[in-house]
């Protein structure tokens, strides 16, 4: 359902009012869905409340999308303008298959059944097994090559465990250093820096597949009036911006929607000028 509560800031055709509204449903998934004044061509999305708001004049074309849902679109009459209260119900976007036979299992369709016949035994994991760390999130390939190039500190004091004892000369304690020659040369040589630069490709990569998965390439080259065919391209070209590392850091779905928004007008003046 959306619940949407109209501010009057004015009267006419021609006189902007600042619509906010609250997405609910029986599965309570209300962040993120796409509200788009069709007219305008300004968008929003919701919060994790489910709340938005966005300005329409008499007679716009409000959509409200997002993936799991069938797309809806409302037309703003005068009842919306004066504050009164409109409802909608959104379907569940549904994917029909046709019949399915399983083999070799010969599945009935009932789920009681079924599983008793299969004798599915329980997944192990390492929750289940209550190993330590288990909570911990897997590094990549090159997250874990980072943390070995650059392990430790690049000087420290040796302990009487790494060289038996601390020696003592003419009365006077000496301490023996230690230089992390290791981490040392990856810094100059520069492995470190290319291992950098290679895990922050694969955070960007994977933020890429998070928004086309959450958005879709279809919505976003509808909004931004960018071919499908460039979509990618212009992802690249968001995620290569300096300000936007900070951004992908929050994971903050409302920023990242705002920020490409404003940088599609930057990419599409950058093609335009190229044709």
């Amino acid at each position: 359902m959306i619940t949407v509560l109209a501010s009057l800031l004015g009267f006419g055709q021609n006189n902007s009012t600042l619509i906010k509204g609250k997405v609910s449903n029986t599965k309570n998934d209300v962040s993120n869905i796409l509200i788009v004044n069709l007219n305008s061509n300004k968008s929003t999305i919701t919060d994790s409340l489910g709340l938005f708001a966005i300005k329409v004049k008499l007679k716009d074309t409000i959509r409200i999308t997002a993936v799991q849902y069938l797309p809806k679109v409302i037309t703003v009459n005068e009842s919306h303008m004066n504050g009164s209260l409109l409802t909608i119900q959104l379907l569940d976007n549904v994917i029909d298959l046709t019949e399915v036979t399983v083999t070799p299992y010969n599945l009935t369709g009932d789920i009681d059944r079924d599983i008793n016949r299969l004798h599915i035994e329980p997944t192990v994991t390492s929750y289940s097994l209550g190993l330590q760390n288990a909570g911990v999130t897997k590094m990549s390939q090159n997250q874990r090559l980072l943390q070995e190039a650059d392990r430790g500190k690049y000087v420290k004091l040796a302990t009487t465990d790494e060289y038996g004892k601390v020696f003592e000369i003419l009365g006077y304690t000496a301490f023996t250093v230690v230089i992390n020659t290791h981490k040392i040369m990856n810094k100059f040589s520069g492995r470190t820096k290319s291992l950098e630069e290679m895990v922050e490709r694969d955070q960007n990569m994977a933020l890429e597949k998070e928004i086309i998965n959450k958005f879709s390439i279809q919505t976003i080259a509808e909004n931004f009036d960018i071919p499908e065919s460039n979509v990618n391209g212009f992802l690249t070209y968001c995620l290569s911006q300096p300000d936007f590392n900070a951004l992908s850091h929050s994971r903050n779905m409302t920023e990242i929607w705002t920020y490409l928004e404003t940088k599609s007008i930057e990419f599409n003046s950058i093609h335009s000028s190229k044709d």
